[in-house]
């Protein structure tokens, strides 16, 4: 994976190239992107910002306050690194954009003269939902923007994403292998219509469940082998879960 990483980073350099003066990545996932980056553009490679290790994921936070507050205290600028330089910000992606436009008004005060931001995927258009918490497609900065409508969003001084074929031939691997729903909509299995698509979509709700005496009768791979049945949702009357009985679950 991080050979991968550092091979879709030369080939974002190759498609998206600039004049610049320092290559910097968003630690700690688009530090791989970054290295092939810089390697490939011929751009020195240095750390511009330091990351906090105790603050969590951002972009999954419930509120739009805490993952701004998240993201001011998660990077912290380098002044003596980033002041009167041309920089190229390398990230592995941009879900709804908060990270990004926090990370280039961080930056500016910091006393960077241009940021042009370079991401290692295609843009994210589509929710995921095998575990990833984009809970729908409103949410998502890319959608209904083209790529300047995005980087006027953030205020970069450019911004390119990596090409889907980009990404596969650094991955090494079949195409008909590879998940790329979130970049263009195609899912591996059916998910109805778009109009109804959210983060629950995948577990079971408004669906008729299987019998309770069948349920609890059959082995848990024959259940969910019939047809239609995802299980029932935890915390309803008859399955205990939720917040409701959590102090008296063991």
């Amino acid at each position: 994976m991080h050979a991968a990483r550092v091979e879709i980073g030369r080939r974002l350099a190759k498609e998206h190239p600039v004049e610049a003066d320092l290559v910097i990545p968003v630690p700690e996932s688009g530090t791989p992107a970054a290295v092939g980056y810089a390697e490939a553009s011929g751009i020195p490679y240095g750390l511009g910002l330091v990351k906090n290790s105790y603050v969590g994921r951002t972009f999954i936070q419930p509120s739009q306050t805490i993952r701004q507050l998240g993201i001011r205290l998660k990077l912290n600028p380098l002044r003596d690194v980033i002041r009167g330089k041309r920089l190229v910000v390398v990230d592995d992606s941009i879900v709804r954009g908060n990270t990004q436009r926090a990370l280039i008004r961080m930056l500016r005060e910091a006393g960077a003269v241009e940021v042009h931001v370079r991401i290692a995927s295609p843009p994210v258009k589509w929710p995921c939902f095998y575990g990833i918490d984009f809970a729908s497609r409103a949410e998502l900065v890319a959608n209904g923007l083209e790529v300047d409508g995005v980087r006027a969003s953030i205020n970069a001084d450019s911004l390119g994403y990596v090409s889907e074929q980009g990404l596969i031939a650094a991955t090494e691997q079949p195409a008909n292998r590879l998940c790329t729903a979130c970049f263009t909509g195609e899912y591996p299995i059916p998910l109805g219509e778009s109009e109804i698509f959210g983060k629950h979509v995948l577990e079971g709700i408004g669906r008729t469940p299987l019998p309770m005496a069948m349920s609890t009768s059959m082995p848990r791979d024959d259940q969910r082998s019939v047809s239609g049945w995802t299980g029932q949702q935890a915390g309803s009357a008859s399955v205990p879960g939720g917040a409701e009985d959590a102090l008296r679950r063991p």
